[in-house]
């Protein structure tokens, strides 16, 4: 689908994790998707957006994945409908008794559990599938999925069990050297003494990738049944210890870790104030890449289109020209940031944090940034077919990097109280970029009415600048009252109202500011045990009916409704679920009404 300014819609961003519903498994799941589903067509939303959905192990945050094709086990509905062979109640109930169910959907995501239990059930299931002669037709329907998705799925089953081998250990340069490469590892399964066990587990990781590929096909027909489009995201990279990096660590600079310079449009961790941001994965050889044609680059973003109609393109910037640092993110990036640049030197043997091609204050490198930028967005974008690509790239943006998105007509974001003049005033909300993607916040900030105790904060310790970027927010939404000291729900309908008004194509709500709270799923730069495990208070169906939430709902259902933004219709026949196998796949088009006369 291509994105145009006359048609404008409304989004909700809502991190699949963070759903929940009646009898899930601590975790949002496919199910709470196509809750998720009726609750915007209920609402007027026209779009569901959400975070990268492909499998972690041990770092849990989805920009971090351990698979660039590979879709996340603990995302799945569990149940005799989702997943052919699922045990009978009494192996359920034994594997997961209610009271433990109970305590895991208390509260944030405890992943170590529910990723296991998951995990557990599926195998389970495949091995009852298997068994079940009766299932001949899903038998061959998974064995077509093995063989058209055989590029990927065959590397990436063994390097799973080789996880499972090593106790959940996927840093593979830790393992025996056997089994370090693919090639070695693949002569070292053929001739293990457990061949055909360890054989059934390798299997039983290629089931629950066919199980992921069907539930998936199953939300987006669920979806386009009710005119609602699903919007995924692309991470930039994957882990340093993912399958993509072992199979082909050609394609990766493993010596040096992805991160971001300090950017005033997010507010980060400590350890982020000096040198910027770690994500630990590693930087592109884009020169290895070139020479294959972006092969790899190519079926990533095919595998995207096969659930998204439209995909957030995570830090377009890094395409451009990419921020590295000599050494790893998480514990090792917090010992770093406390040493000035000398003592650096000193551990790295002269290595310091750097841009590749180079900096944008070298008009040459400036040039080479931009040429190098404009090639793999112009492949992303042909790869992607008819699945629109919106980039996450917002505020600094140089004028090249500007000027290549108007060229390539990739939509943008814009954030309306992080895009400042000089003198902190905010940019008038009429002058955004029509082919944009307005939102007061993504995942990395934080929401609306924490934005706005700050500023409030700010200006009562007389603090210049947060003085004049309240007064100017009050302006931007239209505020003509008593200054409120808190984000209160005719402040909340001002600034909806306002968003909604904007000329941006897309105009999205996190979760937090539709429903006017201040919870926030990530602090850019934070890690460890905690990080990407929010979830909502309630299911999305049930903040209809909540106290506070519910009269916010219906006033921001009734802004919708005014806004003239495309808006889903009822529901229609819902095709049957299908797998989808990748090589040559087309993104199928969504059947979208017409916009309403503004």
């Amino acid at each position: 689908m291509k994105l145009d300014p006359n048609r404008k819609h409304t989004a909700l961003l809502a991190p699949v994790f963070a759903l929940r519903r009646a009898s899930d498994e601590g975790i949002g799941d496919t199910q709470a998707m196509r809750e998720a589903v009726d609750f915007c067509v209920k609402m007027g939303f026209s779009v569901l957006q959400t975070l990268p959905i492909h499998e972690v192990v041990g770092d849990y945050s989805p920009y971090n994945p351990i698979s660039s094709c590979a879709l996340s086990p603990a995302l799945l509905t569990l149940s005799p409908e989702e997943v052919p062979g699922f045990p009978d109640r009494e192996t359920m109930e034994k594997a997961a008794p209610a009271s433990w169910l109970s305590q895991l959907r208390q509260g944030a995501v405890k992943y170590n559990s529910v990723q296991s239990l998951k995990i557990h059930l599926l195998l389970a299931s495949h091995r009852r599938f298997l068994a079940q002669a009766q299932a001949g037709g899903l038998h061959d329907e998974f064995a077509k999925f093995k063989k058209e998705n055989a590029e990927w799925l065959d590397a990436y089953t063994l390097f799973r069990l080789l996880i499972r081998e090593y106790e959940g250990n996927t840093n593979w340069t830790e393992w025996q050297p056997v089994h370090q490469n693919r090639a070695s590892a693949e002569a070292w399964f053929a001739h293990v003494p457990q061949h055909n066990a360890l054989e059934q587990v390798r299997d039983g990781f290629a089931f629950i990738q066919w199980v992921a590929a069907r539930q998936w096909a199953s939300v987006r027909s669920y979806a386009e049944a009710r005119d609602v489009l699903l919007m995924g995201e692309m991470s930039f990279g994957v882990s340093r210890a993912s399958v993509d990096t072992w199979e082909r660590p050609e394609l990766f600079d493993l010596d040096w870790s992805m991160g971001a310079q300090s950017l005033g449009a997010f507010d980060a961790s400590k350890d982020s104030e000096r040198w910027g941001q770690n994500w630990g994965f590693p930087p592109y050889r884009w020169e290895n890449h070139r020479s294959e044609g972006f092969a790899w680059l190519r079926r990533r973003i095919r595998r995207e289109s096969l659930t998204f109609h439209l995909c957030r393109v995570d830090h377009l910037r890094g395409y451009f020209r990419a921020y590295m640092m000599p050494w790893g993110g998480g514990p090792q990036h917090t010992d770093f940031s406390r040493l000035d640049l000398e003592q650096i030197k000193q551990r790295t043997g002269g290595r310091i944090p750097r841009f590749v091609p180079g900096p944008d204050s070298d008009p040459m490198m400036a040039k080479l940034n931009d040429l190098q930028g404009r090639e793999v967005i112009s492949v992303l974008k042909e790869a992607a077919g008819s699945m629109a690509l919106v980039a996450e790239l917002m505020a600094d943006m140089t004028p090249y990097m500007r000027q290549a998105l108007e060229d390539l007509a990739v939509p943008s974001l814009s954030l309306p109280t992080l895009d400042r003049n000089p003198d902190h005033t905010l940019l008038p909300i009429a002058s955004f970029r029509p082919l944009s993607l307005a939102t007061y916040a993504t995942h990395d900030h934080a929401p609306l009415a924490v934005q706005y105790a700050n500023l409030v904060l700010g200006a009562q310790a007389a603090h210049h600048a947060s003085a004049v970027e309240l007064e100017s927010f009050l302006h931007l939404v239209g505020w003509k009252g008593t200054r409120p000291d808190e984000m209160n729900d005719a402040l909340l309908e001002a600034s909806q109202r306002t968003l909604l008004g904007s000329p941006c194509v897309l105009a999205a709500f996190l979760t937090s500011d539709m429903l006017g709270i201040r919870q926030r799923y990530n602090l850019p730069g934070s890690y460890g045990a905690g990080t990407w495990a929010e979830r909502l208070e309630c299911s999305l169906e049930e903040c209809l009916r909540h106290a506070t939430y519910g009269p916010r709902l219906k006033k921001l259902k009734e802004v919708i409704a005014k806004s003239g933004r495309i808006r889903p219709s009822l529901p229609v026949a819902v095709p049957a679920p299908a797998p989808q196998a990748e090589p040559g796949a087309e993104a199928a088009q969504a059947n979208i009404e017409p916009a309403h006369a503004k």
